[in-house]
């Protein structure tokens, strides 16, 4: 089964929710009512496009799983303005859809306006601000430590209400600038491990998790670019002794996680398994 029909035949219900991997930072969660969410999607070349210096540095390694304009997303969640989350190529494909909103923080905001995106299809965010998406989640901007590469960065907490997905975006290891998502208390944390650039590796990842007291942990942004480094035996190796109680969930580039509300001892076993 090809990407597009995997996530298009999910089908979460009550206490549920599915996440899919699309690689590097991308995420794409599906809702129990059927709202598609997609996080930082990178669909394009753009990175390489705009940093041709780099040279083979920013080569795609991974292809995309799918056109830009295959999937109609509900909700597109852009944590910062650096091109491998902010996919700027692929920004129209996407919004296409007329359902699509974007949520992001204000340098994006000002960007997609000088594109031409209408002001209606767009929705600024603030650290420490909520808002609902729809009547089965909400959406908090969280801050998140990503230096003065993109001061204005942020994380996103994603409340179910039965569980919360928190999104740490590019973020170093800085429990002081991170405590409102520590307090969440999240059940599923999806952090960065490239360790490069001032974002967790899989030691400070796994530090991080048991922080968090996550059940879940799902890492990300590694081995797309040569350039951003990455090395998952690390976190392998390190969050089941640092974080015992959660689950590494390592996913292939289109693997989904689904996510049924409740993740005791048998599940963390199977996980780790």
């Amino acid at each position: 089964m090809d990407f597009v029909s995997r996530v298009r035949d999910s089908a979460p219900i009550g206490n549920q929710f599915e996440l899919f991997w699309l690689g590097q930072a991308g995420f794409v969660c599906k809702t129990a009512k059927g709202k598609l969410i997609a996080i930082d999607p990178y669909f394009s070349d753009y990175v390489q496009r705009l940093l041709p210096a780099e040279g083979l540095g920013f080569k795609r390694l991974s292809p995309p799983l799918c056109r830009a304009d295959d999937l109609l997303f509900d909700a597109l969640l852009i944590s910062h303005e650096h091109a491998d989350h902010f996919d700027a190529d692929a920004m129209p494909a996407m919004l296409k859809n007329e359902r699509a909103h974007v949520y992001t923080n204000k340098v994006v905001y000002a960007e997609l306006q000088g594109m031409g995106i209408p002001e209606a299809r767009l929705r600024l965010l603030e650290k420490g601000r909520s808002l609902p998406l729809w009547d089965e989640l909400t959406l908090t901007a969280v801050d998140c430590d990503h230096g003065a590469l993109a001061p204005e960065a942020l994380g996103f907490l994603l409340d179910f209400s039965f569980a919360k997905i928190y999104y740490a975006g590019d973020t170093a290891y800085s429990p002081d600038r991170l405590q409102a998502a520590i307090d969440a208390r999240p059940e599923v944390a999806i952090l960065p491990i490239n360790g490069a650039y001032g974002n967790l590796n899989g030691v400070t990842a796994s530090q991080y998790a048991a922080l968090l007291g996550a059940k879940v942990c799902i890492p990300c942004h590694f081995w797309t670019f040569p350039l951003h480094h990455g090395d998952p035996q690390e976190i392998i190796e390190h969050l089941p002794e640092i974080a015992q109680d959660c689950a590494l969930r390592l996913l292939c580039q289109g693997e989904g996680f689904l996510y049924d509300g409740i993740v005791g001892a048998d599940s963390i076993s199977a996980l780790n398994t």
